[in-house]
């Protein structure tokens, strides 16, 4: 929860849709905010029902896309979850939910809103809407404004519609319409450019306030919000069928922050982000990594880019690279600018909230031992059970942070029993020895999970290899929490809400888990190789072979002739392993 709590302190007040993510980086749900820092800081604060404990349990970072309003977030939401199917979002994945205003293309042509994306002769749909009721306004309004056909299957006489002047009557007038002008104007109304319908309305709001027709003003009023709340959402969703990805650019003088917002048959459907180190004043990094991302991702049509230079990313890539100034292309775009100039200053601030709090604290840990800040910490800790599966576990820290990397396991290979003081002088010595002979990077500090005896143990034998290195102890209760610190003979006290006394308890409780996880696997092979030993032909390879195929004895108890062959071992070695359980 660590980077998880940092990255909450980032957040911004400002709407976007939010993606959670487990520990293989996989979407699990998708949501949207009107303030991102409420919202997302919600999961991981209070209580909540079993659900979504669930699905908090499973989370492990998250990432999001700020928007410019909450409806743009829940548009994006609508996008995303199409787009990968979170498993936490069966609820939301049915397009039922969110319906399209079609425009058909029949002969005499309809507008219709619906929730079915396949009907057959639509040539255009727009959407989806969030807002169902907005959608049916808006489809009410332009059926008004535009004499389309209204009916379902059209009639033997005219209707109501003709007399309103809002129908041209293909019921009774069989000569062909041109309808073009009506689906032009529809299409670009639809697609946002809505100034002389709004400009007329708002005209006949006022004339009608003047005249004290209040209901009628009233009228006008809403259907100026039902096109303001239906048209929003065009940010997000672009009416056409061209792949396109917005390529959104910021640099400061170190790094360079790459968003790409990639859209498919109008739909944002990922945004990727990245920060590269930059090492030179133009934009030359940024152009190697964009080729670099599309040698191993599908091209779209085009590109839509900001700073680059197009004519070199053009005959890069081979595809159309677009200048656009003003639109809803150019909202898009900016859209990726604004989240690639988030990222770089969210992630400085993480810096600065993580990484530089970690070196103030070694360098609190340097003065209180009275050595340099100990930018590399390694951590020892033993297990066994009375003497038997023993083995050693070492962990390394970083300016403060665990390297995994780093971390080594040990099987305890001279000492026979329970001695955890030979224990430790055998690992220290394999350790330290092979640093030397291999002329690797030494710690500044080696921290002995356990008290004098181990301090002791490790002073022994880096004596012995000349080497001059600090080595604290941590003295722990029975609860296997940390309560002294032994180092230079004297044990020293230390206030346990310090961030000294919490980053030497991680570490304590890290390495103790680390070599307890590998005593339990040791443990278990060996209980699982014991009930082996006795069969007939077979080896150590067959045991291994066995072990990492069934995993548990119980498995291989109840297993037939033919799964153990599959485990890699021979027909007869196989009934060997068969007749053994069986007939015992």
């Amino acid at each position: 929860m660590g980077i998880i709590e940092e990255k909450l302190k980032t957040l911004p007040d400002l709407p976007g849709s939010y993606q959670m993510r487990d520990e293989n980086n996989e979407i699990i749900y998708v949501g949207k905010a009107k303030n991102l820092k409420n919202r997302v800081r919600s999961y991981f604060h209070g209580a909540h029902n079993a659900k979504t404990t669930r699905l908090v349990s499973e989370i492990r970072d998250f990432t999001y896309i700020i928007c410019k309003s909450e409806l743009e977030a829940y548009v994006l939401e609508i996008n995303l979850i199409k787009e990968y199917n979170p498993k936490y979002n069966i609820m939301l994945t049915d397009d039922k939910t969110y319906p399209y205003i079609a425009l058909t293309n029949e002969e005499n042509p309809r507008l219709v809103v619906t929730r079915n994306k396949r009907i057959k002769g639509v040539a255009k749909y727009y959407g989806p809407y969030p807002n169902v009721k907005a959608a049916r306004e808006t489809v009410s309004l332009l059926n008004r404004m535009y004499p389309l056909r209204k009916c379902y299957k059209i009639p033997n006489k005219e209707c109501l519609y003709y007399h309103m002047h809002q129908c041209l009557a293909p019921c009774i007038f069989k000569e062909k319409f041109d309808y073009s002008k009506y689906k032009n104007s529809i299409n670009k109304f639809l697609n946002g450019d809505s100034k002389d319908i709004l400009d007329d309305l708002e005209a006949k709001m006022t004339e009608a306030s003047n005249n004290l027709e209040f209901e009628k003003a009233i009228e006008y009023r809403n259907l100026i919000d039902s096109i303001n709340t239906t048209l929003n959402k065009q940010k997000i969703t672009i009416n056409d069928l061209t792949s396109r990805d917005y390529v959104g650019i910021y640099k400061d003088e170190n790094e360079i922050s790459i968003n790409i917002i990639i859209t498919r048959l109008g739909s944002i459907v990922q945004n990727h982000q990245t920060i590269i180190d930059s090492y030179s004043n133009d934009y030359d990094d940024a152009i190697n990594y964009i080729v670099q991302f599309y040698e191993i991702n599908s091209k779209p049509h085009e590109i839509v880019i900001s700073e680059l230079d197009k004519d070199i990313i053009k005959e890069l890539l081979q595809i159309d690279v677009v200048d656009v100034k003003i639109g809803k292309k150019k909202e898009l775009l900016d859209m990726a600018i604004y989240n690639a100039k988030f990222n770089l200053e969210n992630k400085k601030n993480i810096y600065k909230n993580t990484v530089l709090k970690k070196l103030d604290t070694i360098d609190e840990l340097g003065k209180l031992l009275n050595i340099n800040p100990p930018k590399r910490i390694e951590a020892f800790d033993n297990s066994n059970l009375f003497g038997e599966y023993p083995v050693s576990g070492m962990v390394c820290y970083i300016n403060g942070r665990p390297a995994p990397k780093e971390f080594r396991k040990y099987h305890i290979k001279s000492v026979v029993g329970a001695n955890d003081y030979e224990s430790m002088k055998e690992v220290i010595y394999r350790r330290y020895f092979r640093l030397l002979m291999e002329e690797e990077t030494m710690p500044d500090l080696i921290i002995m999970d356990g008290g004098e005896i181990q301090v002791h143990a490790c002073l022994d034998v880096l004596t012995s290899l000349n080497l001059d290195i600090p080595v604290l102890g941590i003295q722990k209760d029975e609860h296997h929490n940390a309560t002294i610190l032994f180092y230079n003979e004297d044990f020293i006290n230390i206030d346990k809400n310090s961030n000294v006394y919490l980053l030497l308890r991680d570490i304590s409780q890290r390495v103790h888990d680390y070599a307890i996880s590998f005593f339990r696997e040791k443990k278990a092979k060996g209980f699982f190789k014991s009930q082996l030993d006795d069969i007939e032909g077979l080896g150590p390879k067959g045991k291994e072979a066995l072990i990492k195929y069934f995993t548990t004895i119980d498995n291989v108890k109840t297993a037939n002739l033919e799964e153990l062959k599959k485990a890699g071992i021979n027909s007869k070695t196989a009934l060997n392993v068969y007749n053994h359980f069986h007939e015992n």
